[in-house]
């Protein structure tokens, strides 16, 4: 698709009200990881070869992993 597609407010509430007519259901994906900051007692001294995000749970994997198994 290489154009976008647009639609008024109406047009978006008239298919919201078709989808869950026929049984369609909104699901809340669990939240990702958090990366606000947060203090830790280790130093590490600031590079661009340390990856501080080793540890976090990849977001799009859990959540897609939370999708499926719905």
């Amino acid at each position: 698709m290489s154009e976008s597609i647009r639609m008024t407010r109406s047009e978006v509430d008239e298919a919201m009200a078709r989808f869950f007519a026929n049984g369609g259901k909104v699901t809340k994906l669990p939240d990702g990881p958090d990366f606000r900051f947060q203090p830790h007692g280790v130093k590490v001294k600031e590079s661009f070869s340390v990856d501080v995000t080793a540890t976090e749970d990849p977001a799009n994997k859990k959540q897609e992993k939370v999708l499926e198994n719905t």
